[in-house]
């Protein structure tokens, strides 16, 4: 089974957000006087989404006020949403080598549309995706193979040729429902309770670089 198309989820994997997601919780912090959070432990909640940001940052707040100071966040985060995201060291290589090699690649992320819009418009990589898939593009997001198989049409590959790249367990979950081969970004904004070697993906990466790594020989073994 040959990889001909590469898919990364967004938050964790290609790019890391999550020193801007830390300061807008803690700009949400200051506004209600509430003591700011610690990024090593809000990093482990990130890709759990804002509302258990929130939910972190303000423990012992009711239902609407967990609703408020969602949206509050979600302003700030807005705002500031490229602050201090950049990709993460060590993908760089990766990416010029999609681009010079041909290979297509694609975003496959929860993150709803208005925010990744936003989010991409600063980042000139070396070539564009083939496909961006958003947490609203469709009725379901992952673990749903949807939006899987949306992307992978997209791109012109069939799923089986497909590697999808994630930091959370519903990230080979939707892989796999695909049929796509996965792999683990263990890097990544992985949830306290997770137990990556317990996750069913074909591949494991622990730095950003090994994904180069990767890349570069499945390249050249393609070549060859």
């Amino acid at each position: 089974m040959s990889i001909e198309c590469i898919l990364f989820d967004l938050d964790g994997t290609l790019l890391d957000t999550s020193y801007d997601f830390t300061y807008a919780v803690n700009k949400v912090c200051d506004e209600y006087q509430q003591p700011k959070v610690r990024y090593q432990n809000l990093r482990k909640v990130v890709s759990q989404g804002g509302q258990a940001m929130i939910e972190f940052a303000f423990p012992n707040a009711s239902a609407q006020e967990i609703t408020e100071r969602k949206e509050r966040f979600l302003e700030i985060y807005f705002q500031n949403i490229t602050l201090h995201t950049d990709i993460f060291p060590g993908l760089q290589d990766a990416m010029e080598s999609l681009s010079f090699h041909n290979i297509p690649w694609g975003i496959v992320t929860n993150k709803p549309t208005w925010l990744t819009e936003e989010l991409l418009k600063s980042f000139d990589f070396p070539s564009k995706p083939k496909t961006v898939i958003c947490g609203d593009t469709l009725k379901v997001r992952k673990p749903f193979a949807e939006p899987m198989l949306l992307a992978a049409k997209e791109c012109g590959v069939a799923p089986e040729n497909c590697l999808y790249i994630g930091d959370h367990p519903r990230d080979v979950e939707a892989g796999i429902n695909a049929k796509m081969k996965t792999a683990a970004a263990l890097f990544g904004y992985l949830p306290e309770s997770a137990d990556a070697d317990a996750w069913p993906a074909d591949y494991f990466f622990a730095t950003p670089y090994e994904i180069s790594e990767f890349i570069d020989k499945l390249v050249h073994e393609k070549s060859a």
